[in-house]
């Protein structure tokens, strides 16, 4: 609102002594047009007005009109303002007041209220605003949040193409930790280090580097502990071997002796030289050194077998380990390739559903209409306007984007 004629012509009669006569100008130029671009309002239902009258105090307040466009008024009763400007609102009720109260009692009606307006429908947030003189129906689209975007079929393809995305970054990790598991299945077989740096410089995740790194050192770790277990029994076997040896080389060399013994005292027993009871003594002695000895080969016999079974074990042990290692390598290699398969079809999948929404996004939207329900002194009224027009208080402006018309539905019943 530009100024106050009483404060325009204030400013013109003190202008001359403190303003220079350009800037006068220039502030009655922009009243002057502030004066023309301001449309005059009219009065509507559910707008609250002031009401003041000139030394009549009791004849003053706010009234609301209601429904039919009227306010009940003291010692008038029942006026009907719809439609009406301030200005001429204030003058019917001076009217109605003339006779009633001193004919210097000037009358005022200001609007310090208006009835709300509703936006719903195809916008983002329906619901309740507050009325603004001049406002249009754009200004309270946007007060609603803006048109309502044809979430579903966008919607359903970023999506779709989240999930695409989703599942092959998965899958790329997936495929990093089988390569890095076929490393190192490859160097136990080979029996070589793990090249756990060569790995990380390719772009290999540090923590499946190290959990495989980790895994390596421990199988590695438990054969050796184990050919190391089988080492010491063969050391044990094999001192125990060389011993029994060393006691048939002893065992040989007394039933030679004892032998010689037997051969002699025989000769004497025959000649009637010695008794016949020294003769079975040595004969006796001879034979319990026999039996050691046969012991003693026995033990070697199975001081043999442990070690040869102990050379089994380890070498079934090494063989059991590759075996399982090849296996699971070929069952790796396998998964690999799927793996593979798999990500080649993902990166279809995304590039197609990359276009889908692209495509989704750039589609033509059918244009919005919009209908307003206005109350008046019958009733309430539905009216087709455009995006510019002005609303009423009380206005309810329903928007319609016709989504349905995009995957060929039926509209909705009422629309």
């Amino acid at each position: 609102m530009g100024p106050s004629i009483a404060a325009s012509a204030a400013i013109l009669r003190n202008g001359p002594s403190r303003l220079p006569l350009l800037a006068l100008a220039l502030i009655l130029l922009l009243w002057g047009r502030g004066a023309e671009a301001t449309e005059i309002y009219r009065l509507g239902v559910g707008d609250m007005v002031q009401v003041a009258v000139f030394g009549e105090p009791d004849l003053g307040g706010k009234f609301t009109l209601g429904p039919d466009g009227s306010i009940t008024y003291p010692r008038i009763g029942r006026v009907l303002l719809m439609d009406l400007s301030p200005e001429e609102a204030a003058q019917r009720l001076a009217r109605g007041l003339a006779g009633r109260i001193p004919a210097d009692h000037t009358v005022s009606v200001d609007v310090i209220g208006h009835a709300p307006v509703f936006v719903t429908g195809d916008v983002q947030t329906p619901g309740r605003h507050e009325f603004r003189p001049g406002m249009i129906v754009l200004e309270l689209v946007a007060l609603g949040g803006g048109l309502r975007r044809p979430l579903a079929p966008v919607t359903g393809a970023a999506l779709q193409l989240l999930a695409l995305r989703q599942d092959f970054a998965d899958q790329k990790l997936f495929r990093w930790s089988q390569r890095v598991e076929r490393a190192r299945l490859r160097a136990e077989i080979s029996e070589t280090d793990f090249d756990a740096a060569g790995l990380s410089a390719s772009g290999a995740p540090l923590d499946m580097v190290a959990a495989e790194t980790a895994l390596f050192q421990i199988r590695k770790a438990s054969l050796a502990g184990q050919i190391a277990a089988f080492d010491a029994q063969r050391r044990a076997l094999d001192d125990e071997i060389a011993t029994l040896r060393e006691s048939l080389q002893l065992h040989d060399r007394e039933l030679d002796l004892i032998t010689q013994d037997v051969e002699a005292t025989q000769q004497l027993a025959n000649q009637g030289l010695t008794a016949l009871s020294r003769l079975r003594e040595i004969q006796r002695q001879h034979s319990e050194l026999k039996r050691d000895k046969l012991d003693v080969m026995s033990f070697l016999a199975r001081a043999r077998h442990g070690r040869l079974e102990i050379d089994q074990r380890a070498a079934a042990l090494q063989e059991s380990r590759a075996a399982e290692n090849a296996m699971a390598l070929r069952l790796l290699e396998l998964a690999i390739a799927r793996t593979e398969q798999r990500i080649a079809s993902l990166t279809a999948s995304i590039g197609a559903a990359s276009e889908d929404l692209e495509a989704g996004a750039n589609r033509q939207l059918p244009a919005a209409t919009y209908i307003v329900v206005r109350r008046t002194a019958t009733g309430t009224e539905p009216v087709r306007v455009g995006d510019r027009d002005r609303l009423q208080p009380g206005d309810i402006l329903e928007v319609d984007r016709h989504l349905d018309e995009l995957d060929g539905r039926q509209p909705t019943e009422g629309r």
